[in-house]
Formats: C-alpha cells, structure tokens, sequence
C-alpha cells in the first residue's frame, strides 16, 4: 500500500491507515476512534485527502486483489467454576488486627 499513498511524516501515514481500518471495522465515530487507537485527527485529513485524490481508490482496488485469510476462531475456555477455602490459622485474631503486621 505505502507506494499508493503520499508519503507523510515518521509514522503518520500507518496510523492514519490503521485508525481507518478500525473505523471500518467498528464503524465508530472518529473521535472514538482516535482515543481508541491513539491516532491523531490526522488521520480524520489523511482520509478525506485520498479520498478526494483517488489513493484511497487504488488502495482498495489492490487489496481485492490479497487473498483474504480468516481469522482464526477463538478457543475460549469451557465455562468452570473457581473454589477455594481460607486456611482459619491465616486468619487474624480480634486484638491483631493491626495493619501494620500483615505481611
């Protein structure tokens, strides 16, 4: 993509694209997109730029051209169920209740 899009300062162009990607991914407003991925309001311009320059155009035109690879499914774990007791020799005492003690 980099040869598609003008060339900005150290940085700004990748989050600009990044922070696009997560705003068509989420469909979140630029303002929550941006404390979200810590873009700038940069990338706000940089995307209404190539849009009216038509990068943004040749962007998507290349990427249909990538094989799309799934995400992996998530393995999350079975549902359990977490016990434990409380050893009353651990406990304090009435008189020891004192912070400073506990280590």
């Amino acid at each position: 993509m980099a040869p598609l899009l003008p060339k900005g300062r150290r940085g700004t162009v990748r989050r600009s694209v990044d922070a696009i990607f997560y705003k068509a991914r989420t469909g979140k407003s630029w303002p929550e997109v941006i404390k979200d991925t810590g873009a700038t309001i940069q990338a706000s311009k940089h995307f209404n730029a190539w849009i009216s320059d038509g990068s943004w155009t040749r962007v998507n035109a290349a990427l249909s051209d990538v094989e799309q690879v799934p995400l992996p499914e998530l393995q999350l774990l079975p549902p359990m169920i977490i016990e434990g007791r409380v050893d009353p020799s651990a406990m304090l005492s009435p008189e020891g209740l004192s912070r400073t003690e506990c280590r």
